[in-house]
């Protein structure tokens, strides 16, 4: 192990994954962006990533990526943590991703690792990234079916990437992979959550330091206060008035985006909730769904505004 790592005391809390506006040309809507970058740091969030899986960032255009990245990095002006989210289906555009975060002044970068690299190749894949990019290198251990990356290529990576500083887990059977690799790690690697955010009660019982949803900022902020204030049956209780809206989006990735965005206009935030392909809009059942659950959202949010 890395004898000068130090686990990351600055974020702690939630770390929203972004969503990218579009207008309904299929543009950019950056105006929108920038009241997002706002609101997150508003509500009181520890940080904020930009590009990942939620910003819908297989449909961005390296140029696109580049430029939500340079949007929210210039407008957010370090008032909080900013993760770039440097993932892509080839090297050559992970290692320019990681570079451009470097250049424009981002805090971290996060990168999924590759599912086809393994042992030593996988090292040197992110060796490369690692010094392309600033001094943080989260990772992001993403399965929608399976366990993810194996215990010892981590622990690989752990002892031989000074700036390997931060996991993401998102994969089948989180918890369990949450307390190995904090164990393992003697809890010197920042550990996160986002998918699999269902299980927030589960792993802030395991040491969980963060966890990387995507809206309900106001209400997952009030979820963590309450728990590391000791009132853990109040957050229990909070949480369950949210586990509703979270079945009904976490049926698929896209009906947690469009839904999201839906709820992102009827805060004032984006100016639509176009969605690039390919999610689709909802049908006349799913709707009916989104507004009920999008008024308790509004009203629950309200209450703890005050």
């Amino acid at each position: 192990m890395d004898k000068n790592k130090k686990i990351v005391s600055g974020l702690r809390g939630i770390i929203p994954s972004l969503h990218t506006p579009f207008l309904e040309d299929n543009s950019l809507d950056l105006n929108s962006l920038r009241k997002l970058v706002d609101h997150t740091i508003e509500t009181g969030c520890s940080g904020m990533l930009v590009g990942a899986v939620a910003g819908e960032t297989s449909s961005l255009s390296i140029d696109e990526k580049q430029e939500v990245m340079n949007c929210c990095v210039n407008h957010n002006n370090n008032r909080i943590p900013l993760i770039v989210g440097c993932s892509a289906d080839n090297q050559k555009d992970r290692v320019a991703l990681s570079q451009s975060a470097k250049e424009a002044g981002a805090d971290w970068i996060l990168c999924q690792a590759p599912s086809n690299l393994k042992g030593n190749d996988l090292l040197n894949c992110f060796n490369e990234i690692a010094d392309a990019g600033p001094d943080n290198l989260m990772i992001q251990d993403l399965s929608w079916f399976d366990n993810g990356m194996d215990d010892d290529d981590i622990l690989l990576l752990f002892n031989n990437i000074k700036n390997f500083k931060g996991f993401k887990i998102e994969v089948l059977n989180s918890g369990l992979k949450y307390s190995r690799i904090l164990k393992s790690t003697n809890n010197q690697l920042h550990m996160s959550g986002g998918w699999a955010i269902m299980g927030m009660m589960e792993a802030l019982n395991r040491g969980v330091h963060a966890f990387i949803p995507s809206t309900l900022e106001v209400l997952y902020n009030k979820i963590y206060q309450l728990f590391i204030h000791d009132n853990s049956e109040q957050a229990r209780d909070l949480f369950s008035k949210i586990l509703p809206v979270l079945s009904f989006t976490h049926q698929h990735i896209d009906i947690a985006i469009k839904f999201s965005k839906m709820l992102r206009v009827k805060e004032g935030i984006f100016e639509t909730d176009f969605c690039r392909y390919p999610i689709k809009d909802f049908d006349k059942y799913q709707l009916e769904e989104t507004n009920l659950h999008i008024e308790k959202i509004l009203n629950l949010q309200n209450k703890y505004n005050q």
